[in-house]
């Protein structure tokens, strides 16, 4: 081919890339454009929104006020106290004020499940409905914490080893709720497992306590150096085991008999852990939601347990009843309410219509 039409092959190529380049810019410009142009009708239409949504809470005179609640709050405990007070037997003992109301109702302890998925047993522990909710009498709850309350006190005094309480908590379900578990357990030297449930941790209690002596020996290993002894490949199988006995049997390495009372954070999740008792004659104290079955329950206590303060509250107050058993100091039973620090989580504030129909039937 001539050096002439190479040259103008080649021009011509150029001039196609350079308008292709040229095309490509502008795309890229009116694509940036569109995206800016969307944003900002984006900002306006939310501004738009939330200034319409502010207009007609204030239209409507439904902010949610302080003191409304507060009242309300003070009508309700009230009138717990009023019934209490009027049949001072009904809780066994002296009654004592463990905790608030207005505590209670803080952490959501009295919202219970949806309708459709409420337990028929637990028809006596449900105040009203409100929306598709049920609501849980409070009356019953701060009754069964008494109850409850002076059991453990009790069975701790009365045991011959003050220095491990014969008590198991049992909460296996949220990472917030496990770690609560574990560390109210050490904080009073009671038992807990925080993780699945081993079938068998009751009823099979020599097999269990055969492979709580194998982690006890893997504890040592690592603790006297023993296991520098070991190949490079063997440490790193001991430690894998080590690892796997420490999730199950991490609270009850050290129980070497069988509990005098079982701790459940939820009845529904751990029926194994229910029926195991029940065979063995062991005592179960539940926080127990609308769909549980209270019939396998010894110590029913009402309350919302899908909450992480209502679930954190309470097992502080059952592990302040064996902390006074022993002499220490407590947390949470009978604190002010400002007292008591609940755990951060997503907050909402209290619709005063949810306490409407609770307060006018009390």
């Amino acid at each position: 081919m001539p050096k002439k039409a190479e040259a103008k092959t080649e021009s011509s190529k150029k001039t196609v890339k350079a308008k292709k380049e040229t095309v490509q810019k502008d795309v890229k410009a009116e694509v940036e454009t569109k995206k800016t142009a969307d944003k900002e009708v984006s900002k306006t239409v939310t501004k738009k929104t939330a200034n319409s949504v502010d207009k007609k809470i204030n239209e409507s005179g439904s902010k949610f006020d302080s003191n409304t609640y507060k009242e309300k709050v003070a009508e309700i405990e009230n009138s717990i106290l009023q019934k209490i007070k009027e049949n001072p037997t009904i809780t066994g003992k002296p009654f004592r004020k463990l905790v608030s109301v207005n505590k209670l109702m803080e952490t959501g302890a009295h919202i219970g499940l949806t309708s459709r998925k409420w337990n028929p047993k637990m028809k006596k522990y449900i105040y009203t409905k409100k929306g598709s909710n049920h609501i849980i009498d409070l009356l019953h709850t701060v009754i069964s914490l008494n109850v409850a309350y002076n059991y453990l006190l009790d069975l701790v005094k009365a045991s011959s080893n003050m220095e491990n309480s014969p008590i198991l908590i049992v909460g296996t379900r949220g990472k917030t709720i496990k770690n609560h578990v574990k560390d109210q357990a050490k904080r009073v030297h009671a038992y807990y497992i925080n993780e699945r449930w081993l079938g068998g941790t009751l009823t099979n209690f020599s097999t269990i306590t055969k492979s709580v002596a194998k982690f006890n020996n893997l504890i040592l290993i690592h603790k006297n150096g023993e296991i520098n002894k070991y190949t490079k490949k063997e440490q790193v199988e001991l430690k894998k085991k080590t690892e796997k006995y420490a999730k199950y049997f991490s609270g009850i390495r050290t129980m070497k008999d069988l509990p005098k009372a079982i701790i459940l954070t939820d009845p529904e999740t751990n029926k194994i852990a229910i029926k195991e008792a029940k065979k063995l004659g062991i005592k179960v104290i539940a926080i127990c939601n609308t769909n549980a079955n209270p019939d396998l329950v010894d110590f029913v206590i009402p309350a919302n347990n899908y909450s992480i303060k209502s679930v954190y509250l309470l097992i502080g107050l059952f592990c302040d009843a064996i902390a006074e058993a022993k002499g220490l100091p407590k947390m949470f039973a009978e604190k002010k309410d400002e007292e008591i620090v609940l755990p951060e989580v997503i907050k909402r504030k209290p619709d005063n219509r949810r306490f409407n129909n609770y307060s006018s039937q009390k």
